[in-house]
């Protein structure tokens, strides 16, 4: 086949992908849809007294868009996985939009509010809610291009203002004793609160037989009350033949911090151990020698 051959079979193909992907009616809803300025809400509850919150969701289309809101009860277990409960007396059913149902111009911004009104004498420790917010252009049937739409998600914590308890514990520490040029680092903290907070983290790597010594962040993650969650880090930069020390270090809620050292070896470190122990074994042993010889004369 010849490049000019070649070159408009790659042309077509492209044009062949590009349609294909403009021609999908669902995208991002933070990218071409709506867009809302947080995704998490967290408020305290006072007992006897209600309380609100808004959020602002913006049209960031080219066409009318049609919003309904609705709020939904969640779990998030282990690992921050959400499922959506269906109860009729849930905590959602505490919540009351000034609007469920509207709609918003092109480039139109709108500040969503909502009350939530708790039922008398209930105690709240600790709740989990999502607002969904479901748009789609206002008249479907008129063809302006690709169609948008979709769902955004606006977590909905609360908890209660009482005494809070923001202890944490890391429960397991899992890397490779011996590594190639690049390692994963694994740590699963647990909170052991009553509280949901982002545990500080941080982990160092060190050369002892040099001075480098290299500080690595963990991705944040909200930990759930008696929920864990599992941090990783992938450490690149490696040598085959190093020996490091790796510390992390861990801050709850409450300031306190938990430090742990682990080493780690690269995979021919042990190679180059044995090699440096022979020649320091045939040193001593000419030692000897010569030491035997000097003596008889």
């Amino acid at each position: 086949m010849s490049m000019e051959k070649r070159k408009l079979k790659f042309f077509c193909l492209l044009i062949v992908l590009l349609g294909f992907f403009f021609s999908s009616e669902k995208v991002l809803a933070d990218n071409a849809g709506l867009s809302v300025d947080t995704s998490l809400i967290m408020l305290r509850t006072e007992p006897g007294k209600d309380l609100q919150f808004s959020f602002n969701i913006k049209n960031q289309t080219a066409v009318e868009q049609v919003v309904h809101l609705e709020e939904k009860d969640i779990l998030i277990g282990n690992e921050n996985e959400l499922t959506f409960v269906d109860v009729t007396q849930g905590p959602s059913s505490w919540v009351a939009f000034e609007q469920n149902d509207f709609v918003l111009k092109p480039g139109q911004l709108q500040v969503v509010k909502a009350d939530i009104k708790f039922p008398k004498n209930e105690k709240i420790s600790n709740a989990q809610m999502m607002t969904m917010v479901s748009f789609a252009p206002e008249d479907a049937s008129v063809p302006q291009g690709p169609k948008v739409s979709g769902n955004i998600g606006v977590y909905l914590i609360l908890s209660s203002s009482d005494a809070q308890n923001a202890a944490g514990k890391v429960e397991k520490l899992a890397y490779l004793k011996f590594v190639d040029k690049t390692a994963d680092v694994s740590v699963v903290y647990a909170n052991g609160g009553n509280v949901q907070f982002v545990p500080q983290s941080k982990l160092s790597i060190a050369n002892p037989f040099t001075t480098e010594r290299r500080e690595i962040s963990f991705e944040n993650h909200f930990v759930f009350p008696g929920k864990k969650v599992t941090f990783t880090k992938n450490l690149s930069g490696l040598s085959v033949f190093g020996f490091y020390e790796i510390r992390y270090s861990f801050k709850d809620g409450n300031g306190q911090l938990l430090e742990k050292t682990g080493y780690v070896v690269g995979k021919l470190f042990p190679i180059l151990l044995l090699i440096a122990l022979l020649v320091f074994g045939i040193f001593i042993k000419k030692l000897i020698k010569i030491r035997k010889e000097n003596s008889k004369t």
